[in-house]
């Protein structure tokens, strides 16, 4: 199994915590069914024929089955090889991939870029500039692309690079969390799917926050979770767990996700050790405390920095936290972005106040309209094909055209939905499969995946409220996959039990 440890050794589980942990992966394997749902519903009818669909799915599984082949009988012993391979094999092709394709920034994008540049070459100040007075917090992703930029030129191509480094460095991440509560080759397994699913490579050559924020994201949740021998080594892992979490957010602001789960988990452990005394129990509760007070210091002193500097007089705040819930609860776009709301709300004398009266009105609509927003939104955001608009910029477009690709780019996009369809439902149907072998406790008391379990769902049910994209949907993937992990455990697990009930020469005497 993986690196993490019970201190203590093995002790009876009380009714109400195992309540809690049924709770918490029963809710996790449901989530990830619907999603499945979704996904199924919407593969099935779109575009593409029966066996062309049929195909998308038996290609990843029979992909994934020769993966998991070849990890069965993989040894703890070279995970630091294998690390060091699956990083450099991951950077190499996704490195490769986002420097061919000439995606050009493009909506967002292209504002955060030229901004970025701006600030880089003549430091411009954010102030002034609308975009960034309605979203302060969007000036970190800027610092980070100016610091780029001010090292390497303005060229895409240094950029790009650089997704593609964060993106490696997230599929080591996914191995790293998973190998805590699963085998050594359901790990890798997971790891490979991660780093093979289209839809971590559609936004390679995007110039989003996504990638960065995700790796280190991760990397507070790895942290927070990490195995300590001394409690005083514990706290030091919580401090950096919250530091990252922070620098993070100054990305793109997801924190409140982990911090939720934290909280969550923290309940668990006070359960589990209200029978040890009140020092673990202060243990427990100073362990989420620290954490919580790291981040909020560090992303304080961040957006501080931001506001002296000259760079955004508002820091890294956001001008208005009513805005997502607005978005998220508009009925007609089904949580999308709307344009008729930003005009409403930001030119209006206090758009706060706007938006609060706006959104408070919504949530206050019939609960059979509430409910059928709520699926129309899981469909939006979980069950929608992947968005390849970002990526095939109209530069690319004319490229894919004038290539010898047959069909052009229409039919280069309905491969690209088709496959990642067959792929999103394998990977998530293994998560389900992940989730119920918790639940049955193989893996579950980990509080690894307790974490990733929690952050999952606590995403989920954000963005039933907030607004949705689907390309935000790409967090999910890093926080749910490790979980396959224990769906690849399981399936292994009824091989083995097949195989060895099998009528053979050894098993003759049985039947």
């Amino acid at each position: 199994m993986g690196e993490e440890t019970r201190l203590g050794g093995e002790r009876a589980w009380s009714a109400l915590e195992r309540l809690l942990l049924g709770l918490t992966f029963g809710c996790f394997t449901l989530m990830a069914l619907v999603v499945c749902k979704v996904n199924l519903e919407r593969f099935l009818e779109g575009e593409g024929s029966w066996p062309v669909k049929l195909l998308c799915v038996l290609l990843p599984a029979a992909a994934l089955a020769e993966t998991a082949a070849l990890s069965r009988r993989a040894e703890a012993g070279g995970a630091r090889r294998f690390t060091l391979l699956l990083f450099l094999a991951a950077f190499a092709l996704k490195g490769a991939f986002a420097a061919v394709v000439d995606t050009r920034p493009a909506s967002d994008f292209a504002v955060l870029y030229k901004a970025a540049v701006g600030l880089a070459q003549k430091g411009t100040s954010l102030s002034a500039q609308p975009y960034f007075q309605m979203w302060p917090y969007q000036s970190g992703p800027v610092l980070y692309l100016a610091a780029l930029v001010k090292l390497f030129g303005e060229g895409l191509l240094w950029l790009k690079l650089f997704n593609a480094l964060w993106a490696a460095l997230t599929s080591v991440m996914v191995y790293a969390l998973a190998r805590r509560f699963a085998s050594e080759g359901g790990a890798r397994t997971a790891a490979v799917l991660y780093t093979f699913y289209p839809g971590t490579w559609l936004l390679l050559p995007v110039l989003t926050n996504q990638h960065l924020s995700e790796l280190l994201f991760m990397l507070a949740l790895w942290l927070y979770t990490a195995p300590a021998e001394t409690g005083k080594k514990r706290l030091g892992l919580t401090a950096a767990a919250g530091a990252a979490l922070a620098f993070g957010n100054a990305i793109r602001p997801v924190a409140v996700v982990a911090l939720a789960a934290a909280g969550c988990l923290m309940v668990l452990e006070l359960l589990r050790e209200r029978r040890s005394g009140g020092r673990r129990l202060c243990a427990a509760l100073a362990r989420f405390a620290l954490f919580a007070a790291v981040y909020a210091g560090v992303m304080g002193g961040l957006s501080g920095l931001v506001r002296l500097s000259g760079v955004n007089e508002a820091g890294l705040s956001s001008s208005c936290p009513e805005w997502k819930f607005v978005c998220g609860l508009n009925e007609e776009t089904g949580g999308l972005y709307s344009e008729e709301d930003a005009a409403l709300v930001f030119t209006s004398e206090d758009p706060r106040q706007t938006a609060r009266e706006l959104a408070l009105e919504r949530i206050q609509m019939p609960p059979a309209r509430l409910l059928g927003l709520l699926d129309s939104k899981i469909k939006g955001m979980w069950g929608s094909v992947e968005l390849t608009v970002w990526m095939l910029t109209p530069n690319v477009m004319e490229q894919v055209n004038a290539s010898p690709f047959p069909g052009g780019t229409e039919r280069l996009t309905r491969w690209i939905w088709l496959l990642s369809g067959g792929c999103y439902l394998v990977n998530f149907l293994l998560s389900a499969l992940g989730g119920v072998k918790a639940l049955r406790g193989e893996g579950g008391k980990r509080e690894t995946a307790q974490m990733l379990a929690l952050v999952s769902l606590a995403y989920f049910g954000a963005h039933l409220l907030i607004e949705i994209q689907p390309r935000y949907r790409s967090l999910m993937y890093a926080a749910a996959f490790p979980l396959a992990a224990l769906g690849f455990d399981g399936l292994g697990d009824l091989w083995k039990r097949r195989k060895k009930g099998r009528p053979g020469p050894e098993n003759i005497g049985k039947y």
